[in-house]
């Protein structure tokens, strides 16, 4: 049986990798902005023999230079909570570590920008080429912007470890910061055994969920008041009946003088049991569910459509897989939601 391998982690490699981790998490909640963090870089290199031979002169230095924080607010004392970190590491190695995380932290922002303007352009390319925004394609692609940036940054990251690979930056000045911040991290790897692109990875995939939830795209909703709004002659945006009151339009619109209502929902779940009445009750003459399809079975739709008046949209793709859609006259196709509409609404 072929022996494993054992890692063999020294106390000093673990320690020298929790201060710096450390560090680089206390700093990242002092949230300073980027001339604040250049501010302390300058510090740290003016003041460096000074520092070394007396680290009470630390807190002096930064919490009393204005230019990096005011007294009295949230960020002054988060720094000052920070600044205690010298404490129990060598004032050299702490010096060391900071200049690193502050470049970290500005190397961090650079690739979250160029990874989103990457999956973003390669994002609209890929959208010109698909026109039915209610297609199960069209609603995959939605993932392609999210899961690009996180990819993309995942090459990004290579350069921290090859200063010699091909860039994969947009601006050759950014190739030109992430080399000379790769040089920094070999030293320091060398001299402190310091594991910088794996807690890079964790720091990268902290700010990247926050990014992309911050980013996030256009609803499924949104979607399809945008295929509605060529083909109707008045759309309007949510709603509730006026003759009963707990049915929800997400859009209604106008047809051929018909007034006409819309429930969008990408999945319907257990949501079909609800909002659907006879039109007859209702303001509309027409009832248009749209979903994408994939969670409806036939029971559901048959739930559905005993009402008077409702008709389903489903993307094309389960349409044409499933006979039980294809081969009922009240289901419609995204690919003929145009044709459809106006052959329906008379």
């Amino acid at each position: 049986m072929k022996q494993v391998k054992k890692i063999n982690i020294q106390s000093t490699e673990y320690n020298n990798n929790l201060d710096f981790y450390t560090m680089l998490k206390l700093l990242i909640q002092c949230q300073l902005n980027d001339r604040q963090l250049i501010n302390i870089q300058n510090v740290l290199i003016s003041n460096s023999e000074k520092i070394a031979n007396d680290t009470s002169l630390v807190k002096t230095l930064i919490l009393d230079n204005t230019s990096i924080v005011r007294s009295n607010t949230g960020k002054y004392e988060s720094l000052n909570y920070f600044l205690n970190t010298i404490e129990s590491i060598n004032s050299k190695m702490w010096c060391a570590f900071l200049d690193l995380a502050i470049d970290l932290l500005m190397v961090k922002d650079l690739i979250l920008q160029e990874s989103k303007v990457y999956a973003a352009n390669e994002y609209k390319k890929e959208l010109r080429e698909i026109s039915d925004q209610l297609s199960v394609e069209y609603d995959m692609s939605g993932l392609h912007l999210p899961y690009g940036q996180r990819v993309i940054s995942s090459l990004l990251l290579f350069a921290f470890s090859d200063i010699t690979r091909k860039s994969d930056f947009i601006l050759s000045n950014s190739d030109q910061i992430v080399k000379n911040f790769s040089t920094k991290i070999k030293k320091l790897t060398k001299i402190y055994k310091l594991n910088v692109n794996n807690m890079f990875h964790i720091l990268m995939d902290e700010s990247m969920n926050q990014s992309i939830k911050s980013d996030a795209g256009s609803s499924y909703e949104s979607r399809v008041s945008q295929m509605l709004s060529p083909i109707v002659e008045k759309l309007n945006g949510h709603s509730h009946d006026s003759k009963i009151p707990s049915v929800e339009y997400d859009n209604t619109f106008i047809l051929n003088n018909k007034p006409c209502g819309v429930s969008a929902k990408r999945t319907l779940r257990e949501r079909y049991k609800q909002n659907l009445e006879d039109v007859e009750k209702l303001d509309v003459d027409y009832m248009f569910v749209i979903t994408l399809g994939i969670d409806l079975n036939e029971d559901k739709l048959n739930n559905i459509l005993q009402k008077n008046g409702i008709y389903v949209v489903v993307s094309q793709e389960e349409y044409n897989a499933r006979s039980f859609f294809n081969q009922n006259s009240k289901v419609i196709s995204s690919a003929d939601l145009e044709q459809s509409l106006k052959r329906i609404v008379l």
